[in-house]
């Protein structure tokens, strides 16, 4: 249609100029005119622009909608649609690629992440994370695991990255890769719950008790009544008890005094002054004992676990906040807690362990 217009315009501007006889050349006028055809056809594409941007956002939006009520294929139709008016959309690529990981059809999750990364713009880290969980589902963990390291060389500072490295390499049993890549994903994120219960669990696993103790603690203290809480606490409660920990480390273990003094501390709940104590006391006492005895013999010891935890929990334990600690963190076991922030003077206790733990952060 343009070129049919612009050739009439063309053919009328020459009779024009024939029957008025004007002296302006026939260039200048056409040079005019085509100055306005232009710069209103820059109007019409940027206008149809808009628009398409427009319907686009729209699509995602109510993808998202759905995709947050869990209707992932109506979500997945929405963002089709997205990206059939903005074909270079990253957004809709993306979000189509997490709308078929949630319909288990990790192919195209794969095939869709690599066309966000192969853009290199938006969304490209976490791309990455769908495409090695969906490698991951499809029984692909050292492909999963390449694609974790292969985006950490890009992002970082990407806390998600090193978590999901962690668990693929855990479920390998490669625990050396796991325990590193939970230490980065902690110092970037020390609030990341689940980095601390995939620690503790690795470290349990390997038979460290202490060092997996202070993790499952830590769980707790940002998790006491999720659904993981109870099992969290119920194999806490089982290493106190596992009396075999400390026999299994080698003498020149940094934490092998530790481990001999959890077996003296949990033993000491049969002796007669202890009998009559309920267990939540017994708990916080202990507690109180293994965050002290673990401050105490740090001294000039450095690293991860003597920095992040040790430090935390013996100046924790110093402020004299491990009551509080203990009834918070075992509420997925009974009502303890409620009953005990009933008291006034536990409520204080409480909202002074509040203030401590809104300031004091992990040291690294």
């Amino acid at each position: 249609m343009i070129p049919k217009i612009i050739s009439g315009l063309k053919r009328n501007t020459e009779k024009f100029l024939k029957k008025t006889n004007k002296q302006t050349p026939l260039k200048d006028m056409w040079n005019g005119i085509h100055k306005i055809i232009s710069a209103f056809l820059v109007f019409l594409c940027l206008t149809t622009a808009v628009c398409a941007q427009k319907a686009q956002n729209n699509f995602i939006i109510e993808g998202i909608k759905m995709y947050d009520k869990g209707d992932f294929e109506g979500a997945l139709e929405m963002y089709k649609k997205a990206l059939t008016s903005n074909p270079a959309s990253v957004q809709a690529k993306y979000e189509i690629a997490s709308a078929y990981l949630q319909l288990k059809d990790y192919t195209n999750a794969i095939k869709y992440s690599d066309k966000v990364i192969a853009v290199n713009k938006d969304f490209v880290d976490q791309a990455y994370i769908l495409k090695g969980t969906a490698l991951d589902y499809l029984l692909k963990p050292r492909e999963a695991t390449n694609t974790y390291k292969q985006a950490i060389k890009k992002f970082p500072n990407n806390q998600l990255l090193y978590y999901n490295l962690a668990l693929t390499s855990f479920n390998l049993k490669e625990y050396k890769v796991t325990d590193d890549a939970l230490q980065k994903s902690l110092k970037l994120n020390p609030l990341h719950a689940s980095s601390h219960f995939l620690l503790g669990l690795s470290m349990v696993t390997q038979g460290k008790r202490v060092q997996g103790m202070l993790a499952l603690y830590n769980f707790l203290l940002l998790e006491p009544k999720s659904k993981k809480s109870p099992s969290v606490l119920q194999t806490l409660e089982d290493e106190w008890k596992n009396s075999k920990a400390a026999a299994k480390r080698k003498q020149t273990d940094e934490f092998y005094t530790a481990d001999l003094m959890l077996d003296v501390l949990e033993s000491s709940k049969n002796n007669e002054s202890n009998k009559n104590k309920p267990a939540i006391i017994l708990f916080a006492e202990n507690t109180n004992s293994f965050f002290t005895i673990l401050g105490e013999s740090k001294k000039d010891k450095k690293g991860f676990w003597w920095n992040f935890y040790v430090d935390y929990f013996y100046t924790l334990a110093l402020n004299h906040h491990t009551e509080a600690l203990c009834y918070y963190t075992t509420q997925s076991k009974d009502n303890a807690y409620d009953e005990w922030i009933k008291e006034k003077d536990n409520l204080k206790k409480m909202e002074a362990f509040s203030e401590w733990y809104t300031k004091y952060l992990h040291k690294f």
